[in-house]
């Protein structure tokens, strides 16, 4: 599952579909918000649940509670309060002894290299994938510094072949730079709940472009079974799309339900 922000909760969606066809989902792995909704997805955390969550996100003055504003100057955001948040979904679970095979990366600015998760607490994990650069603080694991691991793989299919899949199912929800508008090119600007500077846009506006360029290289060398692409609206983007939640979940069902007759022929070819 990749990130994507606010739009990576279109992977909520293609779960409902997946879950309700009887689609067996023996290991999974996600980067930013496709890690959160992987770890919670492993944990045993039913699909309505993680839905229900996602909901109340889709309301300014829950997403308002998360704002921390950072006197660090090492992130925007302190981050404090989505700890608290994450907390209560992944208490004191590890990563091996979860129902669902799981693998979480993150990017270690030390050494500059991918490190992922496959065993130890799951919250430090998912705090890790998440820390994304400018936003949230790096996260101090051990010898490492760790932030976002989209920034190296932001649609892990060789961390679910590592796991041992024998049929990738890939979900790309990220903010496509090739065909959507930039923020500064929008009519009216961002009202973004915590004031950014135009550097702040260009700068993820850059760090997109990158994104972009390494999932298109790593999608060659390590290939999914099947891609899909969430039909996201254009005007839907990582920071704002949270209000339009529904939405986006929406636009995850339709792609999973659009796959579904090739992900039931894999399934069967597999078997035979």
């Amino acid at each position: 599952m990749s990130g994507g922000g606010a739009r990576g909760l279109a992977h909520v969606g293609v779960l409902k579909v997946l879950t309700a066809a009887g689609i067996p989902i023996d290991c999974v792995s996600g980067t930013s918000m496709g890690g959160v909704i992987a770890a919670a997805y492993a944990c045993g955390i039913s699909v309505c649940e993680i839905e229900e969550k996602a909901l109340q996100l889709s309301h300014m003055r829950e997403l308002v509670k998360f704002l921390d504003i950072s006197y660090q100057r090492r992130g925007l955001l302190e981050g404090t309060r989505i700890r608290d948040y994450l907390a209560e979904l992944f208490i004191d679970q590890n990563i091996e002894n979860l129902p669902v095979r799981l693998a979480l990366p993150a990017v270690d600015l030390i050494q500059a290299r991918e490190i992922v998760f496959t065993s130890g607490l799951v919250l430090p994990a998912v705090l890790a994938t998440i820390a994304v650069p400018g936003l949230f603080q790096p996260v101090e694991i051990g010898p490492y510094r760790l932030v976002d691991g989209g920034v190296l793989n932001n649609l892990p299919v060789d961390r679910v072949r590592e796991l041992g899949a024998d049929i990738v199912i890939a979900i790309d929800a990220q903010f496509d730079p090739y065909s959507e508008k930039p923020w500064q090119d929008l009519p009216v600007r961002p009202g973004f709940p915590v004031p950014l500077p135009d550097f702040f846009l260009d700068f993820y506006r850059a760090e997109l472009i990158m994104v972009a360029e390494l999932t298109k290289a790593h999608l060659k060398d390590s290939p999914p079974d099947l891609l899909i692409r969430t039909p996201i609206p254009l005007d839907v983007d990582i920071f704002l799309g949270f209000p339009r939640i529904p939405e986006v979940i929406a636009a995850g069902e339709f792609a999973a339900r659009e796959a579904l007759p090739q992900i039931q022929r894999l399934l069967k070819a597999a078997r035979a």
